[in-house]
């Protein structure tokens, strides 16, 4: 018998945050999944807290990949389970929904995440999605399919771009507003600035340059409401 869950957890050189999540994994009282490492070829000790506990991981691999998304591919092509989740290292899972996935015939699943600043995000699923990703990644249920697989163009948010063209493509995506499935540390890559400009990347190329732009006009007024709020406070 398949397992219902194929949990997948990408990672290199963390040995400092692997430890958590891969606990936060293997101590579900739940058991009817599988749990799949995906290491990039970690150098600093990782592999010491995957080998600790690789008695209750169902299958680990350490090999160069071409960044988080090929490694996250890597995982989706060993995965037998009916729906495929991904944990990154930093990141702990709290519950898995098992009763909603049950129910559900879905293409995706979303579920509420709990961040580290306090707040909890809540998934939604309308036209909002054409210009910021309204489904957080760690909270994310992907039904298994053969054409299931990320973008690796895409650095950070192949996540979005893939959300995004399933929704665009009329897939059936569902959110439920629990229970909350996860924490995510903010102090992660998606969250880097830096990286920001590749969201209007993912917009338009999935809904061309008007919601790219409705996008960019979006962003900017959050961080302008961001600075205000700021200024009013220490006023």
């Amino acid at each position: 018998m398949l397992p219902k869950i194929t949990i997948i957890t990408v990672l290199y050189n963390a040995v400092s945050t692997s430890e958590e999540t891969v606990l936060s994994v293997i101590n579900q009282n739940f058991d009817d999944f599988e749990y799949i490492i995906v290491d990039g070829g970690s150098t600093d000790g990782t592999l010491d807290v995957i080998k600790k506990h690789q008695d209750k991981i169902t299958l680990w691999i350490s090999e160069q990949d071409k960044g988080i998304y090929d490694a996250m591919n890597k995982g989706i092509k060993l995965a037998k389970g009916e729906y495929i989740y991904f944990i990154n290292s930093g990141d702990i899972l709290i519950e898995l929904p098992i009763l909603e996935l049950t129910k559900s015939d879905a293409v995706l699943i979303a579920f509420p995440v709990k961040l580290s600043n306090g707040n909890t995000f809540k998934p939604r699923i309308d036209n909002t999605i054409k210009t910021r990703n309204t489904l957080h990644h760690q909270g994310c249920f992907y039904r298994n399919h053969p054409k299931l697989e990320f973008d690796i163009t895409f650095k950070v948010f192949s996540d979005f771009y893939l959300n995004q063209k399933m929704f665009k493509q009329k897939k059936k995506i569902e959110v439920c507003l629990s229970p909350i499935v996860a924490y995510h540390d903010l102090g992660g890559i998606s969250n880097d600035k830096k990286y920001s400009k590749e969201i209007f990347a993912v917009v338009k190329k999935n809904f061309g340059i008007k919601y790219q732009f409705l996008s960019w006009l979006y962003f900017k007024k959050q961080g302008f409401m961001k600075r205000l709020n700021t200024l009013i406070k220490n006023a």
